[in-house]
């Protein structure tokens, strides 16, 4: 049976005249009638009488019909939702993202999202993470990195874990470091928190105030100069880009002091399929599982 048999049927049962569901489907009324006979041999089963009335379907060909109709209308459904899945994967995607995660990761997910779905867009907000928090928790962005442990009614992946460094230009002694020059920069709450807590762990004081630099890429490049030393937590491959000095942040136990950066996106909310998609992608290729 192909597709035109069941809509044979199904247009028949509808519309009881073969000249009129000949027209209807732009072909002959011989090819019709040699169409029904065919299925009537495969079937086995007598399935129309032509009267001079028209059309009457036996029982089993009304069975037949029945079915028919339901064919045509699952048809039409699978249709209708290749076509919404097809659209809804057409379009863009708003995502919030900080800087650093920007520079250094961002591209490369996106990328290889990408290489699977061609006819994704994408606007990037580049903020810091408590404003794209904040953004997420107020619905002006559907999705975002953030970096720090932010805690709000949001679902949350793991997708990176930084540890935290001592910049400079030339190697340090820790003991002397709350003697120099401290280059501070722009950035999120939940890191402060972190390094501040650390400092005053190691030195017994709340960090001292530095020379502001605005954004973190400025700050590095002041410490190429060397006009002081910056504390950041810093991707893989950060040394080779920068060619500076990196002295690890440790904790009393010798453990790397480390910020988890997350996907970020709120709790319930229904999403469209382009973003649950990327949602799914990041799932299975992007997060660590601790």
């Amino acid at each position: 049976m192909k597709d035109t048999d069941w809509e044979i049927l199904y247009r028949l049962y509808e519309t009881p005249n073969m000249t009129k569901v000949a027209d209807m489907l732009y072909i002959s009324q011989p090819s019709l009638t040699k169409r029904v006979k065919s299925m009537e041999k495969d079937f086995g089963v007598k399935i129309i009488n032509r009267t001079s009335k028209g059309v009457k379907f036996t029982p089993e060909g009304e069975y037949l019909a029945k079915r028919a109709k339901e064919y045509m209308e699952f048809i039409k459904d699978v249709k209708h939702g290749l076509y919404t899945y097809k659209t809804e994967l057409e379009g863009t995607i708003k995502i919030g993202s900080p800087y650093t995660y920007s520079k250094f990761e961002l591209t490369d997910v996106l990328y290889r999202y990408s290489q699977e779905h061609k006819n994704i867009k994408f606007e990037i907000i580049n903020d810091q993470s408590n404003n794209l928090f904040r953004m997420i928790l107020e619905n002006h962005i559907e999705l975002g990195f953030v970096c720090g442990d932010f805690e709000g009614d949001v679902d949350k992946i793991l997708v990176k874990q930084n540890k935290a460094y001592i910049v400079s230009k030339d190697p340090i002694d820790l003991m002397k470091l709350p003697q120099m020059q401290r280059i501070d920069y722009k950035t999120n709450d939940k890191s402060k928190e972190i390094l501040d807590e650390w400092w005053k762990n190691t030195y017994g004081n709340n960090l001292p105030v530095g020379m502001f630099a605005g954004y973190v890429e400025f700050a590095w490049q002041l410490v190429d100069k060397g006009l002081g030393y910056a504390c950041c937590f810093l991707p893989e491959g950060f040394e080779k880009v920068y060619n500076l000095c990196l002295t690890p942040i440790l904790d009393d136990d010798g453990n790397s002091i480390i910020r988890n950066t997350w996907l970020v996106y709120p709790k319930g909310k229904q999403m469209s399929s382009v973003v649950n998609n990327f949602i799914k992608f990041i799932k299975d290729n992007i997060e660590i599982r601790e």
